[in-house]
């Protein structure tokens, strides 16, 4: 272990404010897939390749072979970048449904508050000078 690694300075969180629009939010992918820390773009990497093959997969199996195992090996699975692709778009669609749901909530989470002014308690002629 390196003498210096307990002196380097730990990431600081940023003081987080509320995004006031869907588009302002920050998107985290940790909180979505797990990735260890120093290693993200390997995992990134690794979760791109696999998860529209095993998606392109199951989306032959179930819509092409209709479920039967049989007719799903007689399919020709081996070409990976159509299956990937296959899967890809499957992915695509899949992740844009989420993130419409996840706009939609936002708005009407944002409508429900209600914004409170206080309200001043002098008489209009003691605040503004009318003469």
């Amino acid at each position: 272990m390196n003498r210096n690694s307990a002196a380097l300075p730990k990431k600081q969180g940023r003081a987080k404010k509320a995004p006031k629009t869907f588009g302002e939010k920050e998107v985290d992918f940790s909180a979505i897939l797990p990735m260890p820390e120093g290693y993200e773009k390997l995992f990134i990497f690794i979760y791109l390749v696999t998860i529209p093959y095993a998606a392109g997969l199951l989306f032959l199996f179930i819509f092409v072979a209709k479920g039967h195992f049989e007719n799903f090996m007689s399919l020709d699975i081996a070409m990976f970048m159509a299956v990937w692709s296959i899967g890809y778009e499957v992915v695509g669609s899949i992740s844009l449904i989420i993130i419409f749901y996840q706009m939609f909530k936002f708005n009407r989470r944002a409508k429900e508050q209600v914004v409170h002014r206080e309200r001043n308690s002098k008489p209009l002629h003691e605040i503004y000078d009318f003469s």
